[in-house]
């Protein structure tokens, strides 16, 4: 089923698409929420109209009670069941379902990872993209939906972005074999398709010969294997002899290096496209700043290896906290009112033991909701290295306290809480932050230890 537009709509769903529109504007949710769900229902490919509705539920739900929030965790999972049983009968009936549960929390990861894969069974790649890209808003270190979200954008042909998600997910879990693989596949997509190869159904009549056409057609596929990637580095190279300004052609064969292998000689041509580009291109910028750690961490799996001597992989690790830190501070130098680079910055001071100088950063991150909690995290650690133990407590409890699911950044403020109220002898106190955790995940550091342990002193 493909997507659509309202251009497309006809009759009472047109009729009733304008006055959802029109409520929109006049911030009137209640009214959107009651009106598109039926329009949904009977066109669920309508794209635009999906996201209206998830601007008018995360609306609402910004004014729900923390009861409310609480019972919408309880009753999601049920209605993602039913939608699941109702879409092999309709799905627009299986969709509506999801949207009863978007309702209740926009931001679910359940709900919205459901709707994903649904969209992806049933050829709706903008709208499996549009799902895993809302819970990315609010969970962006969630790996799995990261997988969903480059998966829906491979099926929307977005390949640059699959990419870029790939990296991501690299960034966060180093070892994540499919990410690595899936970063290799999207770049040689990004590599072959990026030359505009198949502009036109009738190209290949406009070329001078055969050989030409078999060389685009090669080009125009994934590249599968070593000798194709020798063979179109090969072409690339003599092609950029002609054109040393083309930056296109600069990022092709640092792709294609990266695929191959040969960091090193990727990383030079990312750098070199950059400088192409007087330094004005982030997407360039990232991919110099994820092959300099990437190069490091290869130096160090390598020290290791050879059973290097620990002071041998320290000054390593120190280099790489070295390149993060300069690299966050350029940055935030270039893009001062981007928080996220703000929050970047405050973390690699954090991880250079300039606690006192993070303090700033973390501080404006706060307003950035998808940092905001770790922020205080990181700023509880600022406070309780320098012994403003106080400070520290204060930051945690408000981590925890603003996090309703508990996931691993509340367990670490719940923890780090437990940690600092044992630090001003206050143990009881601390016990029952670490039985918090100890319930739900009794395996999460040594918590296990800490709590069975208070239980044999009082016994």
């Amino acid at each position: 089923m493909p997507e659509i537009t309202s251009a497309q709509l006809t009759g009472s769903n047109l009729e009733t698409f304008r006055k959802a529109k029109d409520a929109m504007a006049r911030q009137n949710h209640d009214y959107v929420i009651m009106l598109m769900p039926p329009v949904l229902e009977a066109n669920p490919g309508l794209l635009e109209g999906r996201k209206i509705l998830r601007a008018s539920q995360i609306a609402k739900a910004k004014s729900a009670s923390k009861m409310d929030k609480n019972m919408a965790a309880v009753r999601i999972a049920p209605a993602v069941m039913q939608a699941k049983s109702a879409v092999g009968k309709s799905l627009g009936t299986g969709l509506a379902k999801l949207e009863e549960a978007l309702t209740l929390d926009p931001f679910s990861p359940q709900a919205n990872g459901a709707l994903g894969e649904i969209a992806l069974e049933n050829d709706l790649p903008g709208t499996a993209v549009f799902a895993f890209e809302t819970v990315r808003s609010g969970k962006p270190q969630d790996t799995q939906n990261l997988h969903g979200l480059a998966r829906a954008l491979i099926a929307a042909k977005q390949m640059g972005k699959a990419r870029d998600v790939y990296q991501a997910i690299l960034e966060i879990a180093p070892n994540d074999g499919a990410a690595l693989k899936g970063m290799k596949d999207a770049s040689a997509l990004v590599a072959t398709q990026s030359g505009g190869w198949e502009k036109s159904e009738d190209f290949r009549d406009s070329l001078k010969n055969k050989d030409e056409s078999a060389a685009l057609e090669s080009a125009s596929k994934v590249v599968k294997s070593a000798e194709a990637i020798a063979e179109q580095l090969t072409r690339l190279h003599a092609q950029f002899e002609n054109e040393p300004q083309n930056v296109t052609l600069a990022k092709q064969i640092a792709e294609l290096c990266e695929v191959q292998g040969s960091l090193d000689h990727a990383l030079q041509w990312f750098q070199f496209a950059h400088e192409l580009t007087q330094k004005t291109d982030p997407a360039l910028e990232k991919a110099v700043f994820r092959l300099q750690c990437a190069l490091l961490d290869s130096e160090l799996d390598q020290a290791k290896a050879a059973a290097a001597e620990n002071s041998v992989c320290e000054e390593i690790i120190a280099r790489k906290k070295s390149v993060v830190l300069e690299g966050a501070k350029e940055r935030v130098k270039r893009y001062p009112n981007d928080l996220q680079y703000r929050f970047d910055l405050g973390e690699a001071l954090i991880d250079n033991g300039q606690y006192k100088e993070a303090v700033p950063e973390l501080q404006q991150a706060l307003r950035q909701p998808s940092v905001r909690h770790r922020a205080l995290n990181l700023l509880g650690v600022s406070y309780q290295k320098r012994k403003m133990l106080d400070l520290a407590a204060k930051q945690y409890a408000l981590a925890a306290s603003e996090i309703v699911a508990m996931d691993n950044v509340k367990k670490d403020a719940i923890y780090c809480l437990g940690v600092i109220l044992e630090e001003m002898g206050k143990k009881e106190e601390a016990l029952e932050e670490f039985k918090k955790i100890y319930e739900v995940d009794s395996q999460f550091r040594d918590i296990a230890d800490r709590v069975e342990a208070a239980y044999q002193q009082s016994g």
